[in-house]
């Protein structure tokens, strides 16, 4: 069997690695939020206030969609402080978010440490810790420790 480059290629495009995975995966995700925040950045909020009153449904449905994206705002943050020590702020309405901003920024600066200390555990740059406090090789952790159960 001889190598050709159309072989090398048909096998490349065939068996693409992890990385290639992900890096299709990221390309997607950053289109759909380049696309979302360039619409949402057209509509200026003196537009929204003369819609709202040229529109009463307009105006209703917006508010129906700013109390979904705050529920959905104070899940999000509810869950991500469930996994790190940080409190969750409540958000009662879309003026709490200023308020407490704080708090926001402390849940995502957790959950952001957290992800870094993970990423380094996973790349060896640095070793879990051990119940004694020693240094363990991942690979001799057990997988209730790993897991956190």
């Amino acid at each position: 069997m001889t190598i050709t480059p159309e072989s090398v290629l048909w096998y490349r495009f065939h068996h693409k690695s992890d990385m290639d995975s992900f890096k299709t995966l990221q390309d997607s995700i950053t289109a759909g939020l380049v696309s979302t925040t360039r619409s949402a950045t057209r509509i200026s909020s003196a537009d929204i206030a003369f819609q709202r009153t040229l529109n009463p449904e307009v105006g209703t449905a917006l508010d129906e969609q700013n109390a979904r994206l705050l529920y959905l705002a104070q899940r999000l943050l509810e869950n991500a402080a469930a996994s790190s020590d940080a409190v969750g702020p409540k958000l009662p309405d879309t003026d709490a978010i200023d308020g407490n901003w704080k708090g926001v920024v402390d849940v995502i600066d957790s959950l952001l440490e957290k992800a870094d200390t993970s990423l380094d555990e996973y790349t060896g740059v640095v070793k879990r810790l051990g119940p004694s406090g020693d240094q363990v090789p991942l690979c001799c952790v057990p997988q209730s420790v790993v897991t956190n159960k």
